[in-house]
């Protein structure tokens, strides 16, 4: 029985459970968990399987990492919590309140629904598997390389926190590329399995992403018939990062 990595901020009373999205970790949410109120809450930052500090294995199935998800409460006595989670973050959100909705008490879901995608990540994945790890000598010359294939700067500093050095001062990647990789249409899938979440539910979107569309919402209503729809102005799928103080106030707003 293998646990979730995670790390805590605060020590209230009451659980809040974060999910990364797709290539991300736990850590990524640490300054938002700061600013939320730790004296109420207990921030719960968790990094999903193959990714960050926790483990690696075959299965990339939102019924698996839910039923993670459900092993990690119990090993840390939780028995009911509020879930925020972002993109990928946000179905295994999703599905864990599908299948043990006794677990949540509110769910906020960030810039994703309950849908397929089509997730087009291979100049990001390119990019990790041309870099010679054990060639470099420091993280400027990986970026230089790693330049190549993405050119953005947000998103290239966000994928290098998935390469570390090890004890031996070795670069490593943080990420199960080789599980990811193969995956890749299991992540950008989701199955409802006609269940449905009848407790309050959040989807935050950011005005200038597609990933919640209009046509959308009547799926989101079937699965979430307590949903609500709460756009942010001027923000991408990132949208934490695009507008931070608009997205932290929002969710204070929501728990």
């Amino acid at each position: 029985m293998k646990i979730l990595n995670s790390q805590q901020v605060g020590n209230g009373d009451k659980n809040i459970i974060i999910l990364h999205g797709f290539l991300g970790m736990g850590d990524n949410w640490r300054s938002f968990a700061k600013r939320l109120d730790g004296v109420k809450f207990k921030i719960n930052l968790v990094d999903q399987r193959n990714h960050g500090k926790s483990f690696w294995h075959e299965g990339m199935s939102y019924e698996d990492m839910a039923k993670d998800l459900l092993l990690f409460c119990n090993s840390q006595k939780i028995t009911k919590t509020i879930i925020i989670g972002h993109s990928m973050g946000g179905k295994t959100a999703m599905k864990f309140s599908l299948l043990f909705p006794e677990k949540v008490e509110k769910l906020i879901v960030v810039d994703i629904a309950p849908k397929m995608y089509y997730p087009d990540f291979k100049n990001i994945i390119d990019g990790y598997n041309n870099l010679d790890l054990d060639s470099f000598r420091s993280r400027s010359e990986i970026d230089n390389v790693y330049k190549i294939f993405v050119r953005d700067n947000f998103l290239r500093s966000f994928l290098m926190k998935n390469i570390y050095r090890d004890k031996e001062g070795k670069f490593k990647l943080r990420i199960n590329l080789q599980v990811l990789e193969k995956k890749i249409l299991e992540i950008g899938s989701f199955n409802h399995e006609n269940l449905f979440f009848d407790k309050s539910t959040s989807f935050i979107k950011g005005s200038k992403s597609d990933y919640i569309l209009e046509k959308d919402k009547n799926l989101i209503k079937k699965c979430f018939p307590k949903y609500s729809l709460h756009e942010v102005h001027d923000a991408g799928h990132w949208v934490h990062y695009d507008k931070p103080e608009i997205f932290e106030k929002l969710v204070k707003s929501l728990i």
